[in-house]
């Protein structure tokens, strides 16, 4: 019995002395986890709409020569070294007439290296694409989902890097600092001659509000010859932009589906997003001519609304520079519903002005103007102006 006694002493001992080893190891794993992930620093990659900055992290001893792949399109003159201490080492860039589309990046110093090294490139592209499903009668988003695009034809791969996206050309920055920045949350590594797809914004069921509008710009303000024109009724949603996403959204193309009332989900085509801040309404244009399909609908505003121009007037003034031209609208509604339709009228290239008009107007842009008709059911609205076009 003493025996048996010792025996389970010497194993409670012996079990103690284990959790006690293995507790003193558990900090020692943690700090050097935490040490390598201190070690492991993270790049970043700026792409803007015609080429990329990189600032990668370096290091190496002295003792040898250091060498890494860079793309081929590399800018020489602009390699930068940032570090702290000793001087900046000797670089080679050694080009093999049959590689096009990487190179070797060879580092020379008597010194040891610890820092990061900036360059330009070309070669990786970023785009915005969504996708977005609507209901038959266009009053709610069933589905919206976004992904960034990254292509990398730069010949080279990049490892645990920071993104940032800027819809802007580098030659424009110093002319123009309105330009729109995107940034990836998380390092990604991005493979070279592969396309990453990265969801950006997502949600479901959300309201969305019906923008009518008919356009009376373009190939309209040319001699029409008296000839009286149907105008297409464009179909423009409008929803927010939910500011807990807290996530601007770029601008970029998006494939429309429609789901109907019989719950078929049929693919109404391809239309264009306006860079969006979070929290501002997003603007969707229907394609008119991808439209006419839902004409079979007698709940469409396809078949309800109609809008018809006629040029009444149209002379040319100093020299063939400016010319003026008068027309009438006539806005019929066949529906059971009051319909409210923006009249837009963009003057293009040309610099315009309306001179005379039966409603007032509004400004959309330095370029463009609008009227807000309503047309109660049953009825029709003319709308009568003269506007004049000065010829670039």
């Amino acid at each position: 019995m003493k025996i048996f006694f010792v025996i389970m002493c010497l194993m409670l001992i012996s079990q103690s002395g284990h959790s006690e080893e293995k507790a003193a190891k558990a900090p020692d794993q943690k700090k050097e986890h935490a040490e390598l992930k201190k070690e492991t620093k993270t790049g970043n990659l700026v792409i803007y709409k015609d080429r990329c900055v990189a600032t990668l992290p370096i290091k190496f001893s002295g003792e040898k020569e250091y060498s890494f792949t860079v793309p081929g399109s590399i800018d020489s003159q602009s390699v930068l070294f940032r570090q702290e201490g000793s001087a900046n080492p000797e670089y080679i860039i050694s080009k093999d007439k049959d590689v096009l589309t990487a190179v070797d990046l060879i580092l020379n110093s008597k010194h040891p290296f610890q820092g990061e090294i900036t360059y330009t490139f070309s070669g990786i592209g970023w785009h915005m694409h969504y996708v977005v499903e609507v209901n038959e009668q266009f009053d709610e988003i069933q589905n919206f989902n976004s992904f960034v695009s990254i292509d990398n034809q730069s010949g080279t791969s990049f490892e645990n890097i920071q993104l940032r996206l800027v819809d802007a050309q580098t030659d424009d920055l110093a002319k123009n600092q309105t330009f729109h920045e995107y940034v990836i949350d998380t390092p990604k590594f991005i493979h070279k001659g592969s396309v990453m797809r990265i969801p950006w914004v997502e949600f479901r069921k959300q309201k969305a509000g019906q923008d009518y509008r008919l356009d009376v710009g373009k190939e309209n303000l040319n001699d029409l010859q008296g000839v009286e024109r149907q105008i297409p009724l464009q179909i423009w949603l409008h929803f927010k932009l939910d500011e807990k996403l807290a996530q601007d959204l770029a601008s970029g193309d998006i494939t429309i589906y429609i789901r109907d009332n019989s719950n078929t989900l049929r693919f109404l085509g391809t239309s264009a997003l306006l860079a969006t801040k979070s929290g501002d309404d997003i603007q969707l244009a229907i394609p008119p001519l991808l439209l006419s399909q839902l004409k079979s609908s007698q709940d469409s505003p396809l078949t309800q609304i109609q809008g018809n121009l006629e040029q009444t007037e149209f002379k040319t003034l100093l020299t063939e520079k400016v010319i003026e031209a008068a027309y009438r609208l006539t806005i019929r509604n066949f529906g059971e519903k009051e319909a409210n339709i923006k009249v837009m009228l963009p003057f293009g290239e040309n610099r315009g002005k309306v001179i005379r008009e039966s409603m007032a107007h509004k400004q959309e842009s330095t370029q463009s103007v609008y009227w807000p008709v309503k047309v109660a059911p049953k009825t029709e609205v003319v709308l009568r102006y003269r506007v004049q076009l000065m010829k670039e």
